[in-house]
């Protein structure tokens, strides 16, 4: 796990002391070293966190004859597969690396060394001989890309704020980007919260030639092909046999690994398979809140711990934590961070950081098996579907309830359910959006921002994906959806809350082989009886305890920002959102801000969408030194 920024000149003189200060930045992605390479067209910055030959494998790396050199961000789980295949055809390696396979693939196989590779990934190969760069990201998006260019340069890195150093790059806010997040907390489309900054969306590669020419390049996709002749034994023996295998890949490592462990289906899968495999004692991670029994499931972690054998660490982030570090991870994010959870996952890492170098943890198995209540909402109506009973109708919505009122209390509940009984959308993807839209705008928005949001189709960005799917089975077509946008929103977080403490997050149940097996089930069996995560639940059954197992409740970390919204850290949410500067940016009507901080209801993820918003200005646009100070004090 690592980080670089790199620039190469289109026009004009290359200034080396540019790629430096930029690269100081991101000190935190590899602690371990820094690496640089320049001449006359193109300057690499690179920062290495060991975790694979901790002795060689510096970076940036150069073929035999320097012709080519790499910057590679990540980890390849089957580089020793790779190798010995490269061995084979003649290969002669240096080191031990994954770096070094993947630049000698490249080598023998070109831009189609991205098919050959099972991990996480963003590189860059810069060809000396004819000035041009390919670009890749991994396929389901775990590591950044970031890229700028224009007629003069073309500017890439592993995290924007790299990209805001170098000439030529200025900051100003897309509004379209802020648009999208304050109706949905992601953003579907390629562009970021930064005029003319985008990402290299997962799955695709970019050639970058001397002339300046730019082409994109998708190289993987979820295709849906669904097998009708396997039985579900079967299907439950294969997908079992596969995540375990992706556990057992993902340990690989030169330094210790532990595990995230929240007590849930993923986690608990994850941490345990992970015990059973290594060697020794591992270690497992687990966040809990003092704020009541809903916060807390580390009943759950413990009886997993227990049954695994491993070495059980707990902590219990608070409302003072969360107003201390809220600044330095807006700037550690560079953009608006998708749901309150960041907080909470940043202490844990916090935490893990100083036990391990690598953690695993169980992202992703929600969205490829079909985790979420808002996705049977939405499949209710449609005519093609599986008709869902009427008892699960009702247990989905009686699970919503009952979770609310352990939040926010019977009003709150109450004015909920009164405000979604009857008179839904009756189209799906209309039913979709509605489920999917995170937060309550009316009246939020001043003029000015709405007439800046109207001057894009937000509907067209956020519909997209439903299109493309090539599936006609809607359960299928929103879990696609969330694939390719939801999810790449939890993996910025997943990257960002780890490398902020020089920590490498593992992922083993977004393995590109699972998703692609998930593809093959049909929704029928996927979620048989319309029971969430059905298969994976079956195929899970016997490896975690049948305590965890048995559970029906999820809450995919629930963190009590309401109660300290309403409490501890109202005083700091007055301070920023009621403070002149806020009201002057004409972003959100000054009425509406008073309203959610001061009623009674559960407004907490309008308010914490609010205070991303203003935050990130204040840091990257206003350039508030005072908060950059904060963000940038060192220390854990």
């Amino acid at each position: 796990m690592c980080g670089f920024v790199g620039r190469l000149i289109l026009n004009g003189e290359n200034n080396h002391k540019d790629i430096s200060r930029a690269g100081k930045l991101i000190y935190h992605r590899g602690p371990d070293e820094e690496g640089t390479y320049m001449d006359e067209k193109i300057s690499l910055y690179f920062r290495r966190l060991s975790i694979i030959d901790l002795k060689t494998g510096h970076q940036p790396m150069s073929n035999d004859d320097g012709m080519l050199k790499i910057v590679f961000n990540g980890e390849i789980y089957n580089y020793k597969e790779i190798r010995k295949e490269l061995l084979q055809k003649g290969c002669i390696f240096k080191t031990n690396s994954d770096t070094e396979v993947v630049l000698r693939a490249y080598e023998m196989f070109g831009k189609d060394v991205v098919n050959k590779l099972n991990g996480m990934f963003a590189f860059a190969i810069y060809d000396k001989t004819k000035h041009t760069l390919f670009l890749a990201r991994d396929r389901m998006g775990i590591k950044p890309l970031y890229y700028f260019f224009n007629s003069e340069q073309f500017a890439f890195a592993s995290e924007i704020k790299s990209l805001l150093m170098l000439p030529g790059i200025t900051k100003k806010p897309n509004y379209q980007a802020i648009g999208y997040y304050l109706y949905y907390m992601y953003n579907p489309t390629d562009s970021t919260f930064f005029e003319n900054i985008y990402k290299l969306m997962p799955g695709w590669y970019m050639v970058v030639y001397a002339d300046g020419q730019v082409i994109k390049n998708k190289y993987w996709d979820i295709y849906y092909n669904y097998n009708y002749t396997r039985s579900e034994e079967e299907t439950i023996y294969e997908l079992r046999e596969l995540i375990k295998d992706s556990v057992k890949l993902q340990l690989r490592a030169d330094v210790p690994v532990g595990c995230h462990l929240s007590g849930g289906f993923d986690s608990s899968t994850v941490a345990s398979i992970a015990a059973a495999y290594y060697p020794g004692k591992i270690k497992t991670f687990t966040g809990r809140f003092k704020e009541g029994q809903f916060f807390d499931e580390s009943q759950y972690a413990k009886e997993v711990s227990k049954v695994s054998g491993t070495d059980y660490l707990e902590i219990v982030p608070t409302a003072e934590q969360f107003m201390e570090y809220i600044p330095k991870l807006i700037w550690h994010m560079d953009e608006p961070a998708m749901g309150p959870g960041l907080f909470p996952q940043a202490m844990v890492c916090r935490t893990a950081a100083e036990h391990v170098k690598v953690v695993l943890g169980g992202q992703g198995a929600d969205e490829v098996f079909g985790g979420y209540s808002r996705y049977f909402l939405t499949i209710e109506g449609d005519s093609n579907a599986q008709p869902v009973p009427v008892w699960k109708r009702l247990q989905t919505r009686l699970m919503l309830v009952t979770s609310n009122l352990y939040r926010n209390g019977f009003a709150d509940t109450a004015r909920k359910v009164l405000k979604n009984v009857g008179g839904g959308p009756r189209n799906a993807s209309e039913r979709w959006k509605k489920y999917s839209t995170a937060l309550d705008n009316q009246g939020l928005f001043t003029a000015t921002l709405r007439n800046k949001i109207d001057g894009y189709d937000l509907d067209k960005g956020f519909y997209q994906y439903i299109e493309q799917a090539s599936t006609t089975e809607l359960f299928d077509k929103i879990l696609y959806h969330d694939q390719k946008t939801y999810l790449p929103g939890l993996l910025q977080v997943e990257d960002r809350t780890s490398m902020a403490f020089s920590l490498e997050s593992r992922v083993p149940l977004l393995d590109h082989r699972i998703v692609e097996y998930a593809a093959t089930i049909p929704p029928s069996l996927k979620v048989k009886g319309w029971e969430p995560k059905y298969i994976f639940k079956q195929a899970i059954k016997g490896i975690i305890p049948e305590m965890v197992w048995q559970r029906t409740d999820k809450k995919g970390f629930p963190t009590p920002i309401n109660a300290w919204f309403k409490g501890e850290v109202k005083p700091f949410l007055i301070q920023i959102l009621l403070d002149q500067r806020t009201i002057k940016r004409g972003i959100f009507e000054k009425s509406k801000l008073q309203n959610l901080i001061y009623n009674s209801s559960d407004n907490s993820w309008n308010l914490w969408a609010m205070l991303n918003v203003e935050l990130w200005f204040r840091i990257f646009i206003d350039d508030d030194q005072l908060l950059k100070n904060i963000a940038l004090k060192k220390g854990k």
